[in-house]
């Protein structure tokens, strides 16, 4: 008799695919939400990204920077950034003279959002393409602090940084004033 209701109980199908479900619902529900937050910051990386290339666009086509342009710039951020906040961006500009093949100095720089200013006349690593004595170039860089929702449930954020090389379009150097 019991081999019986041993055999009718294997053969029993009722219910399993309510415990595969449970089994398989955590994995796809995390899957789910992974799959949106790294859609979210892609996108939030590739806003970042833009607005540094964007900051030194414009100083690059400038002949002279004032402190009105300047704040004209960090405002633009928040456009640039939407619908992301803009609030954690931290951004520089630097104008950077190259002296020699293998050295370059800081000439004028500003920072916002917590970035400090790199001081006048440091020197200044260049990528060597970018190293002809002589010349100038304009430095953007960006550092955004990326908060997922999600992590509210996880101890996680991204530091996106960015960097932006530009030559001067029309006065080599940009001057500040």
């Amino acid at each position: 008799m019991k081999m019986f209701s041993l055999k009718r109980a294997l053969r029993d199908k009722r219910g399993l695919a309510a415990l595969e479900f449970a089994l398989m619902a955590p994995m796809m529900v995390l899957i789910l939400f992974g799959s949106i937050e790294l859609t979210e910051l892609m996108a939030t990386n590739r806003r970042a990204e833009n607005t540094t290339a964007s900051l030194a666009d414009v100083v690059s086509r400038d002949t002279v920077i004032t402190n009105a342009e300047l704040t004209d710039l960090w405002a633009a951020a928040g456009a640039l950034m939407y619908p992301n906040t803009a609030t954690p961006m931290q951004m520089r500009i630097s104008s950077v003279q190259v002296q020699t093949a293998t050295e370059a100095r800081v000439l004028w720089s500003d920072g916002y959002g917590g970035y400090a200013p790199r001081a006048a006349g440091s020197t200044f690593s260049l990528p060597s393409g970018m190293m002809v004595p002589g010349t100038s170039v304009v430095v953007a860089e960006t550092s955004y602090r990326y908060n997922p929702p999600i992590g509210v449930f996880l101890d996680l954020a991204f530091d996106l940084k960015h960097v932006e090389y530009r030559r001067p379009r029309i006065a080599d150097p940009v001057t500040r004033n």
